[in-house]
């Protein structure tokens, strides 16, 4: 128990129908309270109640401000991926030399500007770059048509220079069959086409993979059909099937050229490789594998056009002349036909090797040759002086 001594003043003024009444009183009084009760506490509590929140609403109400404000960073990076510079932003697409990079950039370019999902992206670039490699791919099959028409010759000569062991002898052999090439308008250069694919499909594969891991925005709903998420490796396998199926075909009807000639064994092995290739690629992310099947049936696509004759005719390319096959013995297997090609590399580097010795040796004979045959020019006077000595 306490005492508390309150100087109270009271003022109380109203109005009403009779007219302002007034009262004032003061005086001083000391009221006795009790210790476990203060003055107006059940207001004070249902104040408290009425205007603190309790623990469900504030959960609902933090939930509520976390889901709008992530609503609307995935609104500012949706809206910035719709700009040119989004990949650079997020550290790629750095330059424009480096494959996997060049290929960022252009995708960028298209995704932007045409406003494409991208799938659609991918599929287009892959198909506008394969526009671009194709007169690489006709001057390629033109080539290998020529190079078919003189084969039994140039394989002649080739032997013929394997089992060369003089430098001359070796030099006259390379001489004929420049020669020969020359004569059929044959050009090795653009045999170098399809080797340019290799970096431009190491480009794509690292460039794709690369935005797939971040992920890109758009990345994990700009799909289609079955793998709607481009992020995701396939669930079905079907992109692998296709990219295998695609891969046999092309390598059946002649390469990407059209133009070349397999064997049985290397057919085989064109069949087996592409399937070993979806369980080793099941679990890339669909991104990627689009490329890998969109590549494949571009090249299907260019196979059947550079097969056309009407088509060779109009873009002025060689017909293909087969030869007959060899019958110098049973066909050989993969492993055979590699241990040979090993074989033939081995006793080819020592044949070089003992071409170089041979060139060395001839090379020292020559120069003692010209010091031995060197004439000195001595004055009469020095030649008089050493007689009479």
């Amino acid at each position: 128990m306490f005492k508390a001594c309150v100087n109270r003043s009271v003022r109380l003024t109203a109005k009403s129908t009779l007219g302002p009444w007034y009262l004032s009183a003061g005086r001083n009084s000391c009221v006795r309270f009790n210790s476990s009760k203060a003055p107006g506490s059940d207001e004070i509590k249902s104040e408290i109640q009425t205007q603190l929140p309790s623990f469900d609403q504030a959960t609902t109400a933090t939930s509520d401000a976390v889901a709008s404000l992530t609503d609307q960073a995935s609104q500012v990076v949706g809206d910035a991926s719709t700009h040119i510079g989004y990949l650079s932003s997020i550290g790629l697409a750095k330059s424009w030399w480096w494959p996997p990079e060049l290929i960022q950039n252009v995708m960028e370019q298209i995704h932007v500007y045409s406003g494409m999902p991208w799938w659609g992206t991918i599929v287009t670039t892959t198909v506008l770059v394969r526009l671009l490699m194709f007169p690489l791919y006709v001057k390629s099959s033109d080539t290998m048509a020529r190079n078919s028409k003189i084969k039994p010759e140039l394989d002649a000569i080739n032997a013929e220079l394997m089992a060369s062991t003089d430098m001359i002898e070796g030099q006259k052999v390379a001489m004929k069959r420049k020669k020969l090439m020359a004569d059929n308008g044959v050009k090795n250069r653009y045999l170098a086409a399809p080797i340019l694919q290799v970096p431009v499909a190491l480009g794509f594969f690292s460039g794709i993979r690369q935005m797939a891991n971040y992920p890109v925005d758009g990345f994990t709903d700009q799909g289609i059909a079955w793998f709607s998420d481009l992020t995701l490796a396939d669930p079905y396998l079907g992109l692998q099937i296709i990219t295998a199926s695609v891969f046999i075909s092309f390598t059946r009807l002649g390469g990407e050229t059209g133009a070349q000639q397999f064997s049985p064994t290397m057919k085989n092995f064109f069949t087996i490789m592409p399937l070993v290739s979806i369980p080793a690629t099941m679990n890339l992310a669909s991104g990627v594998v689009l490329y890998f099947a969109v590549n494949g049936a571009c090249s299907v696509v260019q196979t059947l056009l550079l097969r056309n004759k009407w088509f060779r005719k109009k873009l002025n390319i060689a017909d293909v002349v087969k030869h007959a096959p060899s019958t110098n013995g049973p066909a050989k297997g993969i492993i055979d036909t590699f241990r040979e090609n090993m074989q033939k590399a081995r006793e080819q580097a020592e044949r070089r090797q003992l071409m170089q010795e041979n060139e060395k040796k001839m090379q020292e004979a020559a120069k003692e040759q010209k010091a031995s045959k060197t004439i000195k020019i001595v004055r009469r006077s020095d030649f008089n002086k050493r007689s009479k000595k």
